[in-house]
């Protein structure tokens, strides 16, 4: 199962990342989201996540 993170960046929109086991980037949105929920539903459709964790890193 791939691990996702969600994050606010710097304009304080939602984004998904998808990473491997040793931390490389394998997917990501392709733009923020205002809507924490839509974020998410985006890296279910997109980047087949499933469960995030939080990262405060941008």
């Amino acid at each position: 199962m791939p691990r996702c993170e969600i994050y606010q960046d710097a304009k304080g929109e939602w984004r998904w990342r998808q990473t491997s086991k040793n931390g490389d980037i394998e997917a990501y949105s392709d733009g923020g989201f205002e809507d924490k929920e839509e974020c998410k539903k985006d890296g279910k459709e997109n980047g087949n996540c499933t469960s995030y964790t939080r990262s405060n890193s941008y």
